[in-house]
């Protein structure tokens, strides 16, 4: 059997690990339009002592902190009210799910990109063994329709001696 439009398991381990790559450095955005998954989830909360408690519950959920100074906890403080951002890492359970969907989505892109490339290629061979077909046997009729010409062309001429009563 071919390898041709065979899936390339090596291939595909670094399709996919480089969306793993991209997703274990990236923050879940959940904004229309610029949706994507990420390792880390950002959390606005209102006020200080909110955003203390919200932090000691998702601690308690399996987030964890991170280590980056881009993601530390930030007080944001304002004339009326102070703002709470927490950039916490998913709890390990959902990272693992949503790794293992990156994976399969990956996989399931790769195969139809496969498909797809394998119905255009055949598209392509079959077009072009048609095309062969037809220009051959426009050159059979061709041949054909010259060979009745000329086979016409000797009757008459046969005629025509005859007629001058030369030699047939």
């Amino acid at each position: 059997m071919s390898q041709l439009f065979q899936p390339d398991a090596a291939h595909l381990k670094r399709l996919q690990d480089i969306e793993v790559n991209r997703y274990n450095t990236q923050t879940q955005c959940s904004i229309q339009g610029r949706e994507q998954m990420g390792v880390m989830e950002v959390f606005e909360v209102q006020g200080l002592q909110q955003t203390l408690d919200e932090y000691v519950r998702l601690i308690g959920l399996g987030y964890t902190a991170v280590d980056e100074i881009t993601h530390l906890p930030k007080l944001i403080a304002t004339p009326t009210i102070d703002f709470g951002i927490l950039s916490l890492r998913k709890p390990e359970s959902q990272v693992e799910k949503e790794i293992a969907q990156i994976k399969a989505q990956v996989e399931s892109e790769y195969l139809a990109r496969l498909e797809a490339e394998k119905a255009a290629c055949v598209a392509k061979e079959v077009e072009s063994l048609l095309a062969g077909e037809r220009r051959k046997r426009q050159q059979a009729e061709l041949d054909a329709k010259a060979a009745q010409e000329a086979a016409e062309y000797a009757r008459v001429e046969a005629e025509v001696l005859a007629a001058l009563g030369g030699k047939e």
